[in-house]
């Protein structure tokens, strides 16, 4: 038996199955913005408390802000591709759920189906089994029948 084991098992090691991955839902990360290239001009100064900025106008450049556009919709679309994978996850929980309640219910019919076929089949049994008194009345008839017989013959015998 230990033979035949370990066969099977060095024959499932060189029979393998190949796995894929579902290429339903693909994500799509967000195009980059136009303009955006290699060279941004992301200057950040610092400021104190109460100093006055060495420029005038924005305080972002137009590459920061752009920057700071696509982080957000990259930040966006991590976030929905996060949802969708939660979301997913637990519905295959549930159908794994559903699917292991829907096995236990088909179980427990078959069991409670068995015991009334069971149960049945002794009603059966009970109906059809004579009754109880028959059996020493039959006795005692026979061993009333038995006993006039035999003072039949002897009176018969003597006479």
């Amino acid at each position: 038996m230990r033979k035949l084991i370990v066969m099977f098992a060095t024959t499932l090691l060189f029979i393998s199955q190949p796995a894929s991955a579902d290429d339903a839902t693909e994500v799509s990360l967000p195009s980059p913005p136009e303009g955006l290239s290699l060279s941004l001009d992301l200057r950040v100064t610092d400021l104190d408390e109460g100093a006055v900025a060495p420029f005038t106008g924005i305080l972002l450049t137009g590459d920061a802000m752009t920057k700071i556009r696509y982080d957000h919709a990259l930040s966006l679309s991590l976030a929905e591709s996060n949802y969708s994978f939660s979301l997913r996850r637990v519905e295959l929980q549930l159908e794994a759920t559903e699917a292991l309640r829907l096995s236990e219910r088909t179980m427990h019919e078959e069991i409670f189906q068995s015991q009334l076929r069971r149960i049945e089949s002794l009603e059966e049994i009970a109906i059809n089994k004579r009754p109880d008194w028959v059996l020493p009345v039959a006795i005692l008839t026979s061993f009333v029948v038995g006993a006039g017989v035999t003072v039949g013959i002897t009176y018969a015998v003597n006479q």
